[in-house]
């Protein structure tokens, strides 16, 4: 079972790599008023391995060009989410992540001395939240680094960005209700229903789609499940890119304009809140 749990986030991933760029033509989006829908995503990681080949001002002009006016970032090591901050401080919004040196998502929550990395990173006070981090196996969401983790945030009034299935992100609401998670990915491989009836019972909680995209409108006509899903809670969810590795930055232009492509299939006020509203009242409005 934990094999599963660790294969199917990079399987999905791949799958996304492999097919994105041959489904769609980023030409079909830019009809009618979407697009200048301005887009806040809430998915990017600036790790290492971009940095020569996508340098910060690189990176602000691919945003420019994409229609991205904000961006959540976090990245591996810590100093990459940085770099782009310094390159464009109102339009990046930092997260911190726990990811570096021999810090890895693999075992992460077993590093007592987490804590005290969050702690002085914190010093410098540009973050919103702590993560995005993954909790592969929903029993480590009890670990003690994890529920640390959480209580620091909320102590601090940050954001937690947690890459998981639901069970791990239930484990986190039972023991402190008060969090605020952005759930990564919804899921990953969790379904609309599921999602839905986390809404249902966890206010504390919203979700990007990144790596979904191809899930959510498969040869660019939005799945009715996933419509159902927007329509009834339009305020919960985000977008994101997920810049995992240099691939996304590769095609980030074209990730943008397929979301940008079902979007525009769900009436404007439901795509602008999607697309913008819900993470701008979320992460700079509540600032």
């Amino acid at each position: 079972m934990l094999r599963s749990i660790l294969i199917i986030p990079f399987l999905g991933s791949f799958l996304f790599l492999m097919a994105g760029p041959g489904l769609f033509d980023p030409a079909r989006a830019a009809d009618g008023q979407n697009k200048d829908l301005p887009v806040f995503d809430t998915h990017v990681h600036y790790k290492e391995p971009a940095w020569s080949l996508y340098p910060p001002d690189v990176i602000i002009e691919m945003m420019e060009r994409a229609g991205v006016v904000k961006a959540l970032v976090s990245s591996s090591p810590d100093e990459g989410t940085r770099m782009l901050y310094r390159q464009d401080p109102e339009r990046i919004i930092p997260f911190l992540r726990p990811y570096h040196d021999e810090v890895t998502s693999s075992n992460w929550h077993q590093q007592e001395e987490i804590i005290d990395y969050f702690k002085k990173r914190l010093e410098m006070d540009i973050y919103k939240g702590l993560g995005e981090f993954h909790i592969h196996n929903p029993v480590d969401a009890d670990s003690p680094v994890i529920k640390k983790t959480v209580k620091l945030a909320v102590e601090r009034g940050l954001y937690i960005h947690v890459h998981s299935n639901h069970r791990a992100v239930e484990q986190i609401f039972a023991y402190e209700p008060q969090v605020k998670i952005l759930w990564a990915h919804a899921g990953m491989s969790d379904p609309p229903a599921v999602v839905a009836d986390m809404f249902e019972r966890f206010e504390n909680l919203w979700v990007d789609i990144s790596i979904r995209e191809y899930e959510i409108a498969p040869n660019g006509i939005l799945a009715q499940e996933w419509q159902k899903l927007f329509l009834e809670h339009s305020d919960r969810i985000t977008i994101g890119s997920d810049t995992w590795v240099n691939g996304q930055w590769d095609n980030y232009e074209e990730i943008i304009a397929f979301d940008r492509h079902w979007l525009a299939q769900l009436p404007p006020e439901v795509a602008k809140q999607i697309a913008f509203d819900n993470a701008k009242r979320l992460f700079i409005d509540d600032a």
